[in-house]
């Protein structure tokens, strides 16, 4: 159940949206991955850099004929493909027994059953998965050709919004997801996209986690911490 939320936070976000446009312009879509290979991109992608995991997954699919031989792989083998990924010993065993839970639940290494299920039932089945949380549920349903509504909180996105007052300072990816998809009637699953990418862009450039660059950031005069410190 979504959380009640200040009707305000539509007009924010439709703010942030327009101002970060302005900043960052629009994003290409580049060709989407089928779902499983979004789904093991992200998998891989968690506190990685973007194109450390985008390389760790080029090995995976040029030493593996599909992702049925992913599974079956030892995971020694997985882990050394996708060794500079952060926690590869981790991810590893981890990757190889979703894939392998995947096909013993519905037959086969497909999410082609999540294509009749609504939003909420398609990411819960998602996270059911171990390893599996909001943000790789979210891009697994957006970013891939799926093409659903729905948003990915990553950390730059969460950091950016505690900072600017949509959310509490401590609330957690779970709840920020709810607030953004409460207010966010107006958006449609590209717009989804696009806001996490603006936000992320702004996250690593300018909202950073050592520091908040407030005098260059488009948001500056409607954001809650930098309203604190010139205070």
């Amino acid at each position: 159940m979504q959380p009640t939320f200040d009707f305000k936070q539509a007009a924010d976000l439709r703010s942030i949206r327009d101002r970060l446009s302005l900043q960052f312009g629009k994003i290409t879509d580049n060709e989407r991955l089928d779902p499983v290979s979004q789904f093991v991109r992200y998998f891989l992608g968690s506190r990685t850099l973007e194109h450390v995991s985008w390389g760790a997954f080029a090995r995976l699919i040029t030493r593996y004929q599909n992702w049925d031989a992913v599974a079956d792989a030892p995971a020694a083998d997985i882990e050394a493909l996708i060794r500079d990924v952060t926690f590869p010993e981790k991810k590893a065993p981890e990757l190889k027994a979703a894939l392998r839970k995947i096909r013993a639940c519905y037959g086969r290494i497909s999410f082609d059953f999540l294509v009749d299920l609504n939003i909420e039932q398609a990411l819960s089945i998602l996270k059911q998965i171990e390893g599996v949380g909001p943000k790789i549920a979210a891009a697994t349903l957006n970013f891939s050709t799926f093409h659903r509504r729905a948003f990915v909180v990553d950390t730059h996105v969460l950091r950016v919004l505690r900072r600017f007052g949509f959310v509490d300072a401590n609330a957690s990816a779970e709840e920020t997801y709810d607030a953004v998809m409460a207010a966010a009637d107006s958006f449609d699953a590209d717009g989804l996209r696009e806001l996490h990418w603006q936000l992320k862009n702004l996250g690593q450039k300018t909202c950073s986690r050592a520091q908040a660059q407030c005098f260059s950031c488009p948001l500056s005069d409607i954001c809650l911490r930098a309203s604190a410190r010139a205070a």
